[in-house]
C-alpha cells in the first residue's frame, strides 16, 4: 500500500480505475485533490468556464463511452452551479462520478462560508449520494462511487469530501479497477420471455421500439437480427436515434417529436410493439393514452422494474439486461419463420411506403430556398455534408425541432439529444465532452442562438484543451419554442422571446475560433464543408427565418386564447 492524503488518494485512485480527465473548476476546497494531479501523465484536469459545463461534459463523456465521466466543484456555489448538467445526467442515464469539496468537519451546520447541505442538494438527481467521513474511506469509496455509476440504469453518482479529511495521511490499496464490460448481466425471467416470444411469433403486424438500454447493452445487432427473424419495422425513442443505422431497411426514424405522419401511423397499426431498452417515457409518448394503438398488445422490456409498466400496462413485462433480451426472443423465435413470412406481404409494404415518405421527406429539406434561411433547409444541408463518423450534439429549444426529421447515423453512440431534461444552453458543453472523449471523431453542435450564450464563454476552453467542434447556430433572435406558443396560442401576442446576439463570426475571432456567416442558403453545403476540415473551433452563424418554427411539443398543456 502507498501513503499519501486522502486528497493525493482521489487522484490515484481515479487514475487506478483508468479516468484520463478529471472535468472541472478549482476552488480552496479541491486544491488537495489538484496538487495530488499535478505532473501525472495518466490524469488530467480539464479546467472550464462554469462548473455546469463540466458536469454536461463528464455527462457526454459517459453516453459515448459507457464509462464515468468525472467532475469536479468546491463547495457551495460550485456544488450549486453543478446542479443542472447533473440533472441531465440522471434523466439522459449517463454514468458520471460527481466530487465536490466540503468545509472542514469542525465547522459544519455553523453556517461557515459557502456552507450548504450537498447530500440533500444532490440526493434527487444521483443514483447516490456519499460523503467521506473517515480519511481511510476515501480510495474505497472513490471506487465504489465509480461502479455504482455504471451499475444496473447507469446514472451520476455524488462523493462529497470535507477539506480537513483531504489532508489527512491514509494507506492507498491497488484497486481493481472495472469497467462496464465486467459488470453482471441479468436476464429476463424465462417462463415471461418465452411468453413474449409466443406473441411475436403469432403477431401479424409486429414492431420494435428501441431505446438506450439497447445502445448500453451494445446490443443494435441482437436488435437488428430478431427484427430481420420477424419482419419487424424498427422506431426508437425520442433523442435515441443512433440505435441502429438509419440506412437500414427496417428502420422508420423515431417516435414521438420528429415522426412524421406515415410513421406515426404505422405504429399505431401494430398488433404486437416490443418496447425494448425504454423507459415510454414523456419525450417519447407525452404519456397520452392514445399513444399505442386500439387493441395493440405491448411488450415492455426494460432494465429495472421502475420502468416496466409504469405508464403503460403491459401484456408481458420483462426486467433484465436489453442485450439478454434481445437474444432471448430470437433463440426462442428465430427457429420459426412463420411471423416474418405473415407480416411479408402487406406488412412489409406499409413499411417499405413508410420508409419512401421518410426519404421524400428528408429531400425536400433542400427545396426551402428563400430568405432568410429555412431551418429545415439549414438541417438538410448539414446532413448531406457531414461524415459518417460524425458525433451530433444537440440543444434545447426551436433549434432542436427538425434535427430529428433530417440527420442520418450509421453507428450507435452517434447523438447526444438534450433527453427528458431538455435544458436550454445544454447543447455546446455536450460537444466539446464529446470531443474530449472521442478525439478521432468529428463532433457537430446544433444550437440556438439563445441556447448558445448560456455556456458560450466554453469557447475559450475549446480554444484552449483544442476542442476542434463545430457549432452551428441557428440564429432568430429570439427564443423561438416560447415564440412559437406565442404564435399558436395567443394569437401572436410576443412577450419574453426576442434576444439581441453579437455577430457570432467574430465572436469566435475574439476568442482565436473560426467564425463564419451565412445569410444565402445556396452558401450552406460549402460552408459547412470548409467548417468540417478546420483544426480549430468553428462557429457557424446562420440567419434564420424566425417565423418558421417546429409546432410546440405540449399542446395539450395550453390553453387557446384568442
Amino acid at each position: 500500500m502507498a501513503k499519501m492524503s486522502a486528497g493525493y488518494a482521489v487522484a490515484e485512485s481515479l487514475a487506478q480505475l483508468g479516468v484520463r480527465n478529471v472535468i472541472g473548476m478549482a476552488g480552496s476546497c479541491l486544491v488537495e485533490i489538484l496538487d495530488g494531479m499535478y505532473g501525472r501523465e495518466d490524469l488530467g484536469f480539464v479546467t472550464v468556464r462554469h462548473e455546469q459545463s463540466g458536469a454536461l461534459m463528464a455527462s457526454a463523456h459517459g453516453r459515448l463511452t459507457g464509462s464515468p465521466g468525472v467532475c469536479m466543484a468546491t463547495n457551495g456555489p460550485g456544488a450549486t452551479n453543478l446542479i443542472t448538467g447533473v440533472a441531465h445526467a440522471k434523466l439522459a442515464q449517463s454514468p458520471v462520478v460527481v466530487i465536490t469539496g466540503a468545509p472542514m468537519t469542525k465547522d459544519m451546520f455553523y453556517e461557515s462560508t459557502q456552507e450548504i447541505d450537498h447530500l440533500a442538494m444532490f440526493a434527487p438527481v444521483v443514483k447516490r449520494t456519499i460523503q467521506v467521513r473517515k480519511a481511510g474511506q476515501t480510495a474505497n469509496l472513490v471506487r465504489e462511487a465509480y461502479h455504482t455509476a455504471i451499475s444496473g440504469v447507469p446514472g451520476p453518482v455524488h462523493l462529497d469530501i470535507p477539506r480537513d479529511i483531504m489532508l489527512e495521511d491514509v494507506d492507498v490499496p491497488r484497486l481493481n479497477g472495472r469497467g462496464s464490460d465486467d459488470l453482471p448481466r441479468a436476464g429476463a425471467d424465462p417462463a415471461r420471455l418465452a411468453e413474449a416470444a409466443e406473441l411475436l411469433k403469432k403477431a401479424a403486424r409486429p414492431l420494435i421500439l428501441a431505446g438506450g438500454g439497447v445502445i448500453w447493452a451494445e446490443a443494435t445487432g441482437d436488435l437488428i437480427a430478431l427484427a430481420e427473424a420477424l419482419g419487424a419495422p424498427i422506431m426508437t425513442s425520442t433523442g435515441r436515434d443512433d440505435v441502429v443505422p438509419t440506412a437500414h431497411p427496417l428502420f422508420l426514424g423515431s417516435i414521438g417529436r420528429g415522426t412524421i405522419p406515415e410513421a406515426g401511423a404505422l405504429f399505431k397499426e401494430a398488433d404486437v410493439v416490443l418496447a425494448v431498452g425504454t423507459r415510454l417515457a414523456h419525450s417519447t409518448t407525452f404519456l397520452r393514452d392514445t399513444f399505442l394503438g386500439e387493441g395493440t398488445k405491448l411488450i415492455h422490456a426494460a432494465h429495472d422494474q421502475k420502468s416496466v409498466e409504469r405508464h403503460y400496462p403491459a401484456e408481458v413485462g420483462l426486467i433484465g439486461d436489453s442485450g439478454l433480451v434481445l437474444q432471448g426472443l430470437l433463440a426462442l423465435t428465430g427457429d420459426n419463420s412463420s411471423a416474418a413470412e405473415g407480416s411479408g406481404s402487406d406488412w412489409k409494404r406499409r413499411a417499405d411506403e413508410v420508409m419512401a415518405a421518410q426519404s421524400a421527406h428528408r429531400e425536400k429539406g433542400l427545396t426551402y430556398g428563400a430568405k432568410p434561411i429555412d431551418p429545415r433547409r439549414a438541417q438538410m444541408a448539414l446532413a448531406k455534408v457531414i461524415p459518417q463518423n460524425a458525433i451530433i450534439t444537440l440543444d434545447a429549444g426551436s433549434a432542436a425541432g427538425y434535427v430529428y426529421e433530417y440527420h442520418q447515423f450509421d453507428r450507435p453512440r452517434s447523438f447526444l439529444a438534450p433527453q427528458d431534461l431538455a435544458a436550454i444552453g445544454i447543447g455546446y458543453p455536450l460537444g466539446l465532452g464529446a470531443k474530449l472523449a472521442c478525439p478521432d471523431r468529428p463532433v457537430v453542435t446544433i444550437s440556438g442562438d439563445g441556447a448558445f450564450l448560456f455556456n458560450g464563454a466554453e469557447l475559450e476552453t475549446a480554444v484552449r484543451e483544442k476542442l476542434n467542434t463545430v457549432t452551428i447556430i441557428l440564429n432568430n433572435h429570439n427564443l423561438g419554442s416560447e415564440r412559437a406558443y406565442q404564435n399558436h396560442f395567443y394569437n401572436e401576442r410576443y412577450i419574453g422571446d426576442a434576444i439581441g446576439n453579437p455577430r457570432f463570426d467574430d465572436y469566435a475571432r475574439a476568442f482565436g475560433a473560426v467564425g463564419y456567416r451565412v445569410e444565402d442558403p445556396s452558401e450552406l453545403e460549402d460552408v459547412y464543408s470548409e467548417a468540417l476540415k478546420q483544426n480549430k473551433p468553428v462557429l457557424v452563424d446562420v440567419i434564420i427565418d424566425a417565423d418558421i418554427y417546429p409546432e410546440p411539443r405540449r399542446k395539450d398543456a395550453v390553453k387557446q386564447r384568442g
